[in-house]
Formats: C-alpha cells, structure tokens, sequence
C-alpha cells in the first residue's frame, strides 16, 4: 500500500478520472447538467441545430409570437383551411356581350264565334268547324311551344262565359309549308268530350 501511495501523483489521478468519465459515458453526464440558463442568447443558431430536430412537439404553447415570424416568410399554405380571413371582394368585372333579342310576343283571347278578342302577332282566326279554330300567326310558329286554356272575357260591354268549364287542345299546322308552317288549330270541348264553341286563351312561345 505503501509503494502504491508513493507513486501517485496528480497527473495518474487526472488521467484515471478522464478515462473513467470516458468509459462510463461522462460526456453524457456533464451534457445532463447544462440548463437553459447557463446558456447565453443568441449562442444556438439555426445553423447549429439539424434539420429536423426541432418539432412541434418541443414547443411551448403561445412560445413563438408574431415578433418572432419574419415578415413575408409564411404563405397561405402555411395555414390550416378556414384560418384566414376572406379579403376583399374584388373589383366587378367587364360587362359581357347582349344576348340574342327575344321573340315578338304571341298571344290572344279568341271568342267562340271565331273572333279575335284582342292579342298580339296574329294575323287572322278562321273557323273550320263547331269548336275548331285555325289562328295563322305573323311568323313561323312550327317550332314553338304553346298553350291554351277555356277563360272568358269582358271587353267593351262584350262578355263571354268561361266559368262553365271545358277543355281546349291544339297541333300546329307543320312545316310542310310556308303557310302551315304559321297555323295553330285549337280544338275547344265541353265537360262532355263535345265539340263545343268556347272563348279561350293562349300563348306562344318562340
């Protein structure tokens, strides 16, 4: 015990101390021991820490505020669908082209003697039978949808009765030619399936 005293020195003991720190992980230890306070600001850089180590998970809540976020460096995509605002509505743009005019208007109330009562773009109202009235228009109506209803009317003192009831049909004359291709002919029945004179109305649409 006596020689092993006097043979050590402060260099045997240093040596033997590194080479146990070394051995038994000492780097680790003395690691373990630095805290945040005893590390100066600004010392960490971004270029001292790899990429990727720094996740969501090792920040603080509300630890980085908008002070801490260079101006420009975040865009929209940098953001959850919903968080920012709406901006402004933008500015209205150029006015688009006119749509092609619309057709003349087509449409008139016919007695049930065969008269026209009043209406627009037609031309003559003949009768080819008990309740079977032919209305030639000023255009081409082939081609056109339309519609007809029993109604009365009451113009100038002159009454017709649609109350009654009844039903009207129609067929466009075709486009076989120029002349049928401007004929309409409404049929007008009564509630007993007869051919029967009534006043109608109708509309064509083209």
């Amino acid at each position: 015990m006596r020689k092993i005293r006097s043979r050590l020195t402060y260099a045997n003991v240093a040596s033997s101390l590194a080479l146990f720190l070394a051995v038994s992980g000492g780097t680790a230890l003395a690691a373990s021991q630095i805290s945040t306070s005893q590390i100066k600001n600004g010392a960490v850089t971004s270029s001292k820490i790899r990429n990727g180590a720094v996740t969501s998970s090792k920040i603080a809540n509300n630890s980085i505020t908008s002070s801490d976020i260079k101006n420009g460096s975040l865009q929209a995509s940098d953001f959850a669908s919903g968080a920012l605002p709406a901006g402004p509505q933008g500015p209205a743009g150029p006015q688009g082209p006119a749509g092609p005019p619309g057709g003349p208007a087509i449409s008139g109330v016919v007695s049930p003697q065969g008269t026209l009562v009043y209406g627009t773009g037609v031309a003559a109202v003949s009768v080819a039978g008990s309740g079977v009235y032919t209305v030639t228009f000023n255009q081409n109506v082939s081609q056109c949808p339309a519609v007809a209803t029993v109604g009365g009317y009451q113009l100038g003192g002159v009454t017709a009765n649609g109350t009654d009831g009844g039903t009207v049909s129609l067929q466009p004359g075709g486009n076989n030619n120029v002349v049928a291709a401007t004929q309409i002919t409404f049929v007008t029945r009564g509630l007993n399936g007869v051919n029967t004179p009534l006043p109608f109305h109708f509309g064509v649409f083209c």
